[in-house]
């Protein structure tokens, strides 16, 4: 007779328990009963409970308060990114099959953005290329802007998969980005984010795809070109 360990009742309950909340039967907000009570309810110890509820405030399905008990989060999709990234890193993946994935998904973000944009985020991809194009400000304001003018396309596609996806990605090419808009050049970057802009800021979707086709195109020739470079040194 296989008799469970106390990692296998914990994962059991924690699976019941996340079951509940993706089910709905424990909505947004909602407060899980008190450990005491889930231990009798459940027939485990409050020790196994307590894990429980442990791993499921670590995958955001709950939040944890002192004194007012453990209620259902409201979803982020962090923990995803989160998790994505992990799994990324932890591949090896090389740039050149994120470059891949990026075409695909980015000339489909940029092409919906065109159509789906609003005013305040038309404002947005505006305020990152102000600061792409000044060449007072640093190497880093410059990397986070390119990065910002991506994330709210990914936002103004009103398709929330989208960010999850790419939040991750764009993680992992942040060392990449930091390479060559050093050696590029800030106003390349933003040259290209420019015609993205324009075609996105006149709802012309079609032309927004072209255009973040030929700048992920440049910026895949820019690696390739580094990697040689770098490979002829060693």
């Amino acid at each position: 007779m296989h008799v469970k360990s106390a990692s296998d009742r914990v994962s059991e309950i924690t699976l019941q328990l996340e079951r509940l909340i993706l089910s709905g039967d424990l909505a947004v907000g909602d407060y899980l009963p008190a450990e005491r009570a889930l231990s009798e309810q459940l027939g485990v110890s409050r020790s196994v409970i307590r894990e429980a509820l442990g791993r499921l405030t670590s995958i955001g399905l709950t939040e944890s308060r002192h004194g007012s008990g453990t209620r259902v989060a409201t979803p982020s999709g962090r923990e995803i990114s989160v998790g994505y990234e992990r799994l990324l890193r932890n591949s090896d993946v090389p740039l050149e099959d994120l470059a891949v994935v990026r075409l695909s998904l980015e000339s489909t973000i940029a092409s919906l953005a065109a159509s789906h944009r609003t005013d305040p985020q038309l404002q947005q991809l505006a305020a990152t290329q102000a600061v792409l194009v000044n060449p007072r400000k640093s190497l880093a304001a410059h990397v986070k802007a390119d990065a910002e003018f991506h994330a709210v396309l990914a936002e103004a596609t009103g398709n929330r998969v989208f960010p999850l996806m790419l939040t991750p990605i764009h993680d992992l090419l942040t060392d990449s980005r930091l390479k060559t808009l050093k050696r590029y050049g800030a106003a390349l970057a933003y040259s290209h984010h420019q015609k993205i802009f324009e075609a996105v800021r006149s709802r012309d979707a079609s032309a927004a795809a072209a255009a973040m086709r030929e700048h992920l195109a440049v910026n895949s020739r820019h690696l390739e070109a580094m990697a040689a470079a770098r490979s002829k040194t060693d």
